[in-house]
């Protein structure tokens, strides 16, 4: 890809609402997109986004992300559990699920 494309987040294609629990809000540039969360203490795969992907049992995709402030816990479906905080950057597979942790807001960035 040549030159430089330019997305910002307060203008996004997509937005979803966690209810009580926060939103995200992604762009779409080049071929990746770029997602922004704002994940209030009580947020969980379990609760907020299961229902949204179908009653999957585990998010089924691979996360880039960013841990901008907060914490969040992901537990692997092998029982593998990781502690996300405040600059941490993560790589995680299919088959986890997440809740955020304390209750301080998480937000992060995911592409």
């Amino acid at each position: 890809m040549a030159g430089i494309s330019r997305r910002n987040l307060r203008h996004p294609d997509e937005q979803v609402v966690f209810d009580e629990h926060g939103d995200a809000a992604g762009v779409a540039i080049g071929e990746d997109q770029v997602w922004r969360s704002r994940l209030l203490p009580g947020w969980s795969w379990d609760e907020d986004v299961k229902p949204l992907a179908g009653g999957l049992e585990s998010c089924p995709m691979t996360h880039h992300e960013y841990v901008i402030s907060g914490s969040i816990r992901y537990r692997m479906e092998d029982g593998t559990e990781v502690v996300a905080v405040s600059d941490d950057c993560l790589v995680i597979g299919p088959g986890h699920r997440a809740w955020v942790v304390g209750d301080e807001p998480c937000v992060l960035i995911d592409w």
